[in-house]
């Protein structure tokens, strides 16, 4: 675990607001945003992203011209285009580049391990105390209609029932609607539309087959919205955690539900947890699969693997748990 504390550097900021965050929040509260830039003192340049896709272009484009210092002002999908952008700008070496976060998005999963407050003058206190770590970096592998995809991940990647109801809620938010409701009205809707999976899981070189609910792949705990999917997860140990899950009658999920936001579901005896640095997942009939909670597509087969210690982030140290 690589950890700094100290001033903020003399450097100018990059920052990317995503307007349609949090259902249109990004859009809604861009003045508060930049109110509080502002009056912090940062040296910045405010970029908006208008597109899907956009804040890739942007931050990549960004970091090829030498930017190392961003502020991401969305959700956990925008970190993931913005982590997406800076690794293929600056082709993987990313030692110099930081990250601090300005939640705007519908389930902020990702401020959830690291401690950052859903307040925006809260989190730029955070940014201004530059207190830094690096965290491990997810690397995901696909084909589909013999076209390869590749994307990484810093949080959570999740294929089968996880990845429907990602699908799922990103349909909603882009319909204007946000909160705990956009997740419940998910997960309702995909259980009465998925169908399990027979699968073979090889982490590292342990082989699990199972007739497939979800998997989750885990850098970081939380994902939906709050739900402890990897309870045990650590993003500075240099391996994935893993949960699977087998096939849940409707009891079964809602024997379970609230134990997702506690993480005593992986004590049911239809889950088991697993520690590895690469994952294959092959399954009989083509899953979904999402990461850090936006869709990524389908395919019969997906390979993960760590790449430990990769991108500096500024953490809240009041609440961030990880380092103790």
């Amino acid at each position: 675990m690589i950890i700094q504390r100290g001033n903020l550097p003399n450097k100018s900021w990059q920052v990317i607001l995503n307007p349609n965050a949090g259902s249109g929040k990004g859009r809604r509260d861009k003045d508060k945003i930049k109110s509080v830039l502002d009056h912090s003192g940062l040296l910045y340049n405010l970029y908006e992203s208008e597109f899907e896709g956009h804040t890739v272009e942007l931050s990549k484009e960004l970091a090829i011209n030498g930017a190392t210092h961003f502020i991401v002002a969305g959700g956990d999908g925008t970190l993931n285009e913005a982590v997406n952008g800076i690794f293929s700008g600056k082709n993987n070496q990313c030692t110099d580049i930081v990250i601090g976060m300005i939640p705007v998005g519908t389930g902020n999963d990702w401020i959830r391990t690291f401690g950052i407050p859903d307040d925006y003058h809260s989190a730029m206190d955070i940014i201004l105390k530059n207190h830094t770590v690096v965290q491990d970096v997810g690397w995901i592998e696909w084909q589909h209609q013999k076209t390869n995809f590749s994307r990484y991940f810093v949080n959570i990647a999740g294929f089968g029932f996880d990845a429907m109801v990602a699908l799922r809620a990103n349909k909603l938010k882009n319909q204007g609607l946000s909160g705990l409701r956009v997740y419940l009205e998910s997960f309702v809707w995909s259980y009465f539309n998925f169908k399990p999976a027979e699968a073979i899981v090889l982490i590292d070189h342990k082989q699990v087959k199972v007739n497939l609910f979800s998997i989750s792949i885990g850098i970081g705990k939380f994902n939906g919205g709050g739900m402890m999917q990897v309870p045990d997860a650590n993003p500075f140990n240099g391996h994935f955690h893993v949960t699977v899950i087998r096939n849940l009658s409707i009891w079964g999920i809602l024997t379970n539900f609230r134990k997702l936001y506690d993480g005593r579901f992986v004590q049911d005896y239809r889950v088991s947890t697993h520690v590895g640095e690469k994952v294959s997942l092959t399954a009989m009939q083509i899953l979904s699969g999402e990461a850090d909670g936006e869709s990524i597509g389908t395919s019969c087969n997906f390979k993960l693997q760590i790449i430990p210690h990769q991108l500096r982030v500024i953490y809240g140290e009041d609440r961030f748990r990880m380092l103790e």
